[in-house]
C-alpha cells in the first residue's frame, strides 16, 4: 500500500514541517491499528517550487513537499478493513494506493514451476519443428535461462508465447477489491544437436 501526502506553503522550511506532521499523523494512524513503525517506510521525498499557471503564465507559488509511505502487509480483508476504516476518519489529507504482488516464498515457487513449464514447452516445441522438417534431435547442446538483457522470471500482463503462470488471488477475499491476475513469464533457450 502506498499513501502519498503533500504540503504547500511560501515557506521551503514550513512546507518540509507541515509535511513531517502529515507524516507523523499517518504513521500513528497505522500503528493505532497494529501496524509497527519497522514496517511503516519512506518510499520518496521530495520538494520542488510549486509553480501555478495564471493568465498563460507560469507564478511562483512557494514549494510543495511531498512524501510516499509504503506498507507491506499481509493481503487479507482483516487488514484492508482496518485501514479502510481508520483513514476514513482522517482529518489528514493524503492519496491511497493498493498494489498487490506475490510473497517472496510464492514467488519462488512460481519461479520453479514456470522454468518447468517453460523447459517443457521448448521441448514440445523443437520436437514439433524437427518432425515438421525431417530432421532427428540428438541432444541438448546448450541451455540459455531469461534474456540476454534480464535473466529471470519477468512480471508481464499479455500473453506473448513464451511459457506462463498465473496467479490468481482470491477474489472473495476482499470485498470491493477485484485484484488481477498476476501473471509471469520466463524464457528458456535450448540449442540442440540435430542430424
Amino acid at each position: 500500500m502506498n499513501i502519498t501526502i503533500d504540503n504547500i506553503n511560501l515557506d521551503f522550511s514550513k512546507s518540509i514541517n507541515g509535511l513531517n506532521s502529515k507524516s507523523q499523523d499517518i504513521t500513528e494512524q497505522l500503528k493505532k491499528i497494529g501496524f509497527k513503525q519497522s514496517s511503516i517506510r519512506t518510499d520518496d521525498f521530495n520538494v520542488r517550487k510549486n509553480r501555478v499557471y495564471r493568465n498563460n503564465k507560469s507564478i511562483d507559488s512557494g514549494y510543495k513537499a511531498t512524501q510516499q509511505i509504503q506498507l507491506e502487509f499481509k493481503n487479507d480483508q482483516k487488514n484492508i478493513t482496518k485501514i479502510l476504516d481508520q483513514f476514513s476518519k482522517s482529518s489528514t489529507e493524503f492519496n491511497l494506493n493498493f498494489n498487490f504482488k506475490l510473497s517472496d516464498s510464492l514467488k519462488e515457487n512460481v519461479q520453479k514451476q514456470i522454468i518447468k513449464l517453460a523447459t517443457r514447452d521448448a521441448i514440445e516445441k523443437a520436437e514439433l519443428i524437427s518432425s515438421a522438417s525431417n530432421i532427428d534431435l540428438i541432444k541438448i547442446k546448450q541451455i540459455k535461462y531469461g534474456t540476454n538483457y534480464n535473466s529471470g522470471m519477468r512480471l508481464y500482463n499479455r500473453n506473448n508465447g513464451v511459457a506462463e503462470v498465473v496467479s490468481t488471488i482470491d477474489n472473495s477475499i476482499i470485498k470491493g477489491f477485484t485484484p488481477k491476475d498476476i501473471v509471469y513469464s520466463e524464457n528458456i533457450l535450448l540449442v540442440w544437436d540435430i542430424k
